[in-house]
């Protein structure tokens, strides 16, 4: 692999923009498209980013991101909980995957793996959010009761107090609760630059059995469910005001032992189709055609130097990717880095 593909196309490639995975002492942090994730590794919970300025590299967190922990993961494992990342039952690992990145927690008993994998809005050519998939496996003696609760701590909208829109609601201004028929496809928070967004329902995801929410304090006190009221609104005084969070709770359900169970979602940059399944013009397909395939002929100077700088760092994580051994190249696949590679060599000259 190393011999197929040159050190100068590597070192051009480096010098056009930095590694797309940088892994310090307590952070990974993975770029791909419009989205970036940093993850935190001494708990183990990531923050997602959108780019909101291309010329300058400035994102804005799509949720709260000053204090990581304020958004978890919760296992309900036969009537316990464990909140993924505090619980020192677990240990955590990480591991590059195609696509993205899989966080691990293992114990005695359950091994819960979320799988972070970049993803396309339906109107969007570049990735722009997360398809997210958390799979807990019973690896106790037993049968099990096992579910999730997923809590996100959302910060865009408090400013302007709208806090969270619906396709059929402009704006929740008290708790609310999702649940049986009750359910709408998604909600955003929509904020001054960036607009975030969880789907809730879509092709290949599954539908949390309630969505709660409320003062983030609130739903971050309670172990797991609570008992919504419209009466309050995002508000609990006096510790916490106007700060909202959302709650996704898939209930417990009986899994075998050695049984899985497998549970995905979407959240990113707002897209009000949605984030559907990747397809096959993805990864370096969708690379190909949005480089050697597409008309470059129009638009200013700026924007396609800023559209190439976002295709050589997609282009070096899938090559870092394949040389870590994690996703071994096609031949086919490597001519098409070449391609991809002699097309902006070539119009890098008219920068």
């Amino acid at each position: 692999m190393r011999r197929t593909f040159s050190i100068g196309h590597r070192l051009f490639l480096a010098a056009l923009f930095s590694l797309t995975l940088l892994g310090g002492a307590f952070a990974l942090e993975l770029r791909e498209g419009l989205v970036k994730i940093v993850v935190d590794e001494s708990i183990a919970r990531f923050s997602l980013y959108r780019l909101v300025d291309v010329a300058k590299d400035r994102y804005e967190p799509l949720y709260f991101d000053q204090d990581v922990r304020t958004s978890a993961v919760t296992l309900s494992f036969d009537g316990r909980q464990y909140k993924l990342g505090d619980s020192a039952d677990f240990r955590q690992t990480f591991a590059r995957i195609d696509g993205g990145l899989a966080i691990t927690f293992q114990s005695a008993f359950a091994k819960v793996t979320e799988s972070l994998l970049f993803a396309r809005s339906a109107e969007s050519s570049l990735a722009d959010g997360l398809r997210v998939t958390i799979t807990v496996e019973n690896v106790s003696q037993r049968d099990a009761s096992i579910g999730i609760r997923w809590l996100v701590d959302t910060s865009l909208a408090e400013k302007s107090g709208i806090h969270f829109r619906t396709p059929g609601k402009e704006r929740l201004a008290a708790e609310t609760l999702f649940e049986g028929t009750s359910f709408e496809d998604w909600v955003s928070t929509p904020g001054e630059v960036a607009n975030f967004m969880v789907q809730f329902v879509g092709q290949g995801l599954d539908r949390p059995d309630r969505v709660h929410f409320a003062n983030w304090k609130r739903l971050n006190d309670a172990p797991w469910a609570i008992d919504a009221s419209s009466a309050r609104n995002f508000t609990l005084l006096p510790y916490s005001v106007n700060d909202s969070a959302l709650a996704m709770y898939w209930q417990p359900r009986t899994v075998i032992r050695g049984g899985t169970l497998s549970l995905t979602t979407a959240l990113g940059s707002f897209s009000e189709k949605g984030y559907p399944p990747a397809t096959a013009d993805s990864g370096t397909s969708a690379l190909f055609s949005k480089t050697v395939l597409a008309d470059k002929t129009g638009g200013d100077v700026q924007s396609l130097v800023a559209a190439d700088l976002l295709s050589v760092r997609d282009l070096l994580s899938r090559i870092d990717l394949a040389l870590s051994g994690t996703a071994a190249a096609s031949p086919d696949e490597i001519a098409s880095w070449k391609k991809i590679l002699d097309l902006l060599e070539e119009r890098k000259k008219g920068y």
